[in-house]
């Protein structure tokens, strides 16, 4: 059969036809890739004489050329709309799906693709089709941990050309896939390197998720240790304070309001789980301590947690006075509504301690404002006696100096405090050490805004 015995043989005439008869054509490339896998030998065997190779090198040239072939229309899988000059024409014929290759083909093909640059909305389509179609399968593990892998990375286009710009907004994959994906890597067993890398690249987009969402997410870890055998808690503070890491770690706008968002999603978590009898008051403490933490950097008010609290106490009534204070120890009443304040003065089920914290906020409050009125009581009867005096016209200035240096040092203290807040929730997170303060206040120099969120009911 080889070329020793005589030209022409069999050999050489098979390895021609599949040569000009297969590899041009997409359909029967994949076909016989699906045959070779059939069968270990014959997939080693084809291997060894490099057809494997060819295959995939045909492949890729031909999703090069027409990257439909991945997927026609990746809008489908949640990816925006591709440019209008690449879907101007659809086939007219049916062509083989690669999801149907097993991942050990899959995998290198795809990852060839992806170092040739083939349109990272097509390849990204791809990679979410092939895990839905094998999600449920007996290899999903090697499944979801070889997508993780072949993810592209969020930097893929840091050093490229602008003209790629409009690729970037193409290379996100749908969240709710992500969240999929963590899901069957987290019930499968999957290495902690896949898993780390799925939170990761959940937690950069934190504020895109949902109540139910983060539900999800703190009884996933838990539901697969008492699989394994083990007990614990039915939501885990720790994946919560593992994704906020992340997002605060890679967050790098001047804008707040992603953090407004996540900062509100937190607070609804938490006043839903607190409806749970048999939440602990460890991880209630956890969750609102993050809460807290979220509220605190964006200067937001503290309603939605004091919410929290408030549907805690009354699901777990049987808890003493010294319980009750720890619960309600993230709290801080000078970020709490006027109407918030008023529902506190009088909530039976907060412990004494707060009350009276809230009280002396309250009275702080009321003694600024009348300070304040008497303040410009006082201005306008000096513009309507200004005649009267040259030295009592100066003495007046004098204390409108005093008194605008005494707000313009709260002014600054406020912002050195916004500043000690940012420093204090990246160090909580684990984002940053003690040495790397410079970074932290270059940050915090952008984000010279306040923002405040907005009140909610508490009955």
């Amino acid at each position: 059969m080889t070329e020793d015995h005589r030209p022409n043989n069999l050999l050489k005439m098979a390895y021609l036809y599949f040569r000009n008869n297969v590899l041009p054509s997409w359909n029967k490339t994949i076909t016989a890739l699906t045959t070779m896998s059939m069968h270990t030998e014959g997939l080693d065997r084809a291997m060894q004489l490099g057809l494997i190779h060819e295959c995939a090198e045909s492949l890729t040239t031909q999703a090069l050329h027409d990257p439909r072939l991945l997927c026609h229309e990746p809008e489908n899988c949640g990816f925006s709309k591709r440019n209008p000059r690449r879907t101007l024409f659809s086939p007219d014929w049916k062509k083989e799906d690669l999801a149907a290759l097993g991942i050990k083909l899959y995998e290198p093909i795809m990852a060839g693709m992806i170092h040739r640059c083939v349109p990272l909305d097509y390849a990204s389509a791809s990679l979410c089709h092939y895990f839905d179609k094998n999600r449920s399968t007996t290899d999903r593990r090697e499944v979801v941990e070889a997508i993780q892998r072949l993810l592209p990375p969020h930097d893929y286009y840091e050093d490229k050309e602008e003209e790629v710009e409009e690729e970037k907004e193409l290379l996100v994959i749908p969240f709710t896939t992500l969240l999929e994906m963590l899901k069957t890597a987290v019930e499968s067993g999957a290495s902690e390197e896949c898993k780390d890398g799925l939170e990761d690249r959940i937690g950069k987009r934190l504020d895109e998720v949902t109540v139910q969402d983060l539900i999800s997410l703190s009884e996933l870890y838990n539901s697969a240790e008492k699989q394994g055998g083990g007990g614990g808690e039915k939501y885990d503070s720790k994946c919560l304070k593992r994704l906020m890491k992340s997002y605060c770690c890679n967050y790098r706008g001047s804008d707040v309001t992603g953090f407004v968002k996540v900062g509100e999603v937190m607070n609804e978590f938490l006043v839903e789980v607190s409806r749970n009898p048999e939440l602990k008051m460890e991880t209630f403490v956890s969750l609102a301590e993050l809460s807290s933490t979220v509220s605190t950097a964006i200067h937001g008010c503290s309603d939605g947690l004091y919410r929290a609290m408030d549907v805690y106490l009354e699901t777990h009534g049987w808890l003493t006075e010294q319980e009750k204070e720890v619960v309600c120890g993230a709290l801080e009443c000078s970020m709490l509504s006027t109407e918030a304040r008023e529902h506190a003065v009088g909530n039976q089920r907060l412990p004494l301690r707060l009350v009276v914290r809230v009280l002396f906020v309250a009275i702080g409050e009321m003694k600024l404002r009348d300070t304040a009125t008497i303040v410009t009581q006082a201005g306008a009867e000096r513009s309507e006696e200004y005649g009267e005096g040259t030295r009592r016209g100066n003495d007046d200035n004098n204390m409108d100096i005093l008194l605008r240096e005494k707000y313009n040092g709260s002014i600054n203290n406020s912002r050195k405090n916004n500043s000690s807040v940012w420093k204090k929730l990246k160090r909580k997170l684990g984002c940053v050490t003690s040495t790397q303060h410079e970074s932290i206040n270059c940050h915090v120099k952008r984000n010279k805004q306040d923002h405040t969120v907005q009140g909610g009911k508490f009955k």
